[in-house]
């Protein structure tokens, strides 16, 4: 069984519930001036998360090169694919060059995003993505033997430890995450914040989450997730999750 969709947990209310009571949810980049979409359309620029408000203890910024999201897997990445087993689920899959790459290693693979230009240019390169969110019904509940959580994905849906025991219910016993943590070791944040592109558009407020790998280590035990290695590759910290039998 999925995990229940809440605003809380999965995005917020954008302009409250509209006539006929329909909640209707932000997600990454997504509502306003729809800045990760205009900037999937072309595949280059910059893309800036930043906290919203800004308060007395100030977030930092988040800066993404558009042009890193579309390019093909880098040859660390490829290795860190090579390491899984599949079937493997990108959560979080964007344009789908993890997809691809894991395609090229005979990996059966399949990715979820929010974004349906992320989706549509996913499939474009061949590989298979769904459209809607990680906590909706996903093919094969339970029986994937690895996920991905990269380039800060681990902030989907702003409250780590759900979005991990979500993780937990999709893998197979003795499944594995690999989850992307960011530094110091003992970041653990959750925020309402905003995408901008480079001419300053921003998206509606959504709800995000960053964490070092000490702090995700400690929600992935909460959600039944055992921390079992971390790797360190050309400044990025990787963790190994595994489902507890």
């Amino acid at each position: 069984m999925s995990t229940p969709r809440a605003a809380s947990d999965t995005g917020i209310r954008a302009g409250g519930a509209p006539a006929g009571g329909t909640i209707q949810v932000a997600f990454f980049g997504q509502g306003g001036h729809e800045p990760y979409a205009g900037s999937l359309s072309v595949g280059t620029g910059h893309l800036t998360l930043r906290p919203e408000p800004i308060g007395p203890e100030p977030i930092g910024p988040v800066h993404f090169s558009m042009l890193g999201w579309s390019a093909p897997a880098t040859a660390c990445e490829r290795e860190l694919l090579r390491s899984l087993r599949g079937p493997v689920l990108d959560v979080g899959c964007g344009p789908g060059r993890m997809l691809a790459a894991a395609g090229e290693l005979g990996l059966m693979a399949m990715g979820v995003d929010t974004s349906a230009p992320a989706v549509r240019l996913a499939t474009s390169r061949g590989a298979a993505a769904i459209h809607g969110s990680i906590f909706d019904p996903i093919p094969h509940e339970g029986g994937w033997a690895s996920v991905l959580l990269l380039d800060g994905n681990i902030g989907i849906g702003g409250n780590i430890r759900v979005l991990l025991e979500r993780i937990a219910s999709l893998l197979a016993p003795g499944g594995q995450a690999l989850a992307e943590a960011e530094t110091p070791d003992s970041l653990d944040v959750a925020y309402l914040a905003v995408l901008e592109d480079s001419a300053g558009r921003a998206s509606a407020a959504f709800p995000w989450a960053r964490a070092g790998a000490k702090a995700l280590a400690a929600h992935a035990a909460r959600a039944g997730l055992a921390s079992v290695a971390t790797r360190t590759v050309q400044g990025r910290v990787f963790l190994t999750l595994e489902r507890r039998v």
